[in-house]
Order: C-alpha cells, then structure tokens, then sequence
C-alpha cells in the first residue's frame, strides 16, 4: 500500500480553529508542486480541495484529521527573513488589522494581482478560502469566511 502514498514534507505549524483551539504541530504538504519546482506552499495546500487533512500535535503518538473549513488561521514560521516571492511579486504591500470575530490578527498582505485589483477589497473577493499575512517570523492564512472586519493601516 505504501507505493500509493504521495511524499510529503512536514512543515511546523499552529492551527487556530473555530472552537477556540490552539494546536501546535506538524502539517504535511506535498513533496512536488504542479505549478513550480519544489514542495508545495502552504496556502496553494489549503487551497485545494480537499477539505480535510492530518494534523500531528506536538507529542501526540499519531495525528488527527482537521476539517479546513474548521480552521480559523494556520500559521507557519517563515524558513527566511523575507516573505517568500517578495521580491518576485512587486506589488503592493498593505499593513492591516483582520478581525476574525473577537480574534484579531495583524500583518503585511502582498498583492499579487492586477494594477486594476490592487486593493485590499479586490484580494478578499478573490477566489480562494485563505487570506495570506505575513507578520514578523511568521506567514498567516485567515479563513475568509471568519473574517468580520478589516482595517489598513492600523496604529501601532
């Protein structure tokens, strides 16, 4: 059975889901990516459509299986010190503040699209589940359909 299994690497990440729970953990992405070499991203992973997928927790003998509509953020530590594709993108970068309910989430959103979609309203309406923010040492995907409120610029 083993030779119908994809390769997978695991990437340390922590899910925030809807019931409040914080997990820390491992997430297992595939190995090869369809669109460009190497490991498939994390959010072009969630994005697919498969809606559930095995989680290990730190220190658990064996993983769990999460439902992707049930996570309200993953949050992955970023392996450089620049968002990765940055410099590729060259598009704006907006700070904003993303309410998900009473949680409240901040980051840099990259927009990669269109100079005629480059507003901060034309990425939430994208298609797509997750809305990606990079904060600090670590690169946040926000399950649109939680969000409540978004703020640019937020002080402080």
């Amino acid at each position: 059975m083993g030779e119908f299994q994809v390769p997978t690497v695991p990437l340390p990440a922590e899910v925030l889901t809807v019931e409040g729970r914080k997990l820390a953990g491992r997430i297992f992405v595939p190995a090869a990516a369809s669109r460009h070499t190497g490991a498939m991203r994390a959010e072009e992973w969630m994005e697919e459509g498969q809606p559930f997928f095995p989680f290990l927790a730190d220190g658990a003998p064996s993983s769990v299986i999460l439902n992707k509509r049930q996570v309200v953020a993953l949050s992955l530590p970023l392996l450089s010190e620049e968002p990765p594709l940055a410099a590729e993108m060259g598009g704006p970068v907006r700070r904003l503040q993303v309410h998900c309910g009473e949680r409240v989430f901040q980051g840099t959103l990259i927009i990669d699209m269109p100079e005629s979609q480059s507003r901060v309203l034309d990425c939430l309406n994208r298609p797509g589940s997750f809305l990606g923010l990079w904060d600090g040492a670590r690169h946040l995907l926000i399950q649109k359909r939680l969000i409540t409120r978004v703020q640019e610029n937020p002080e402080g």
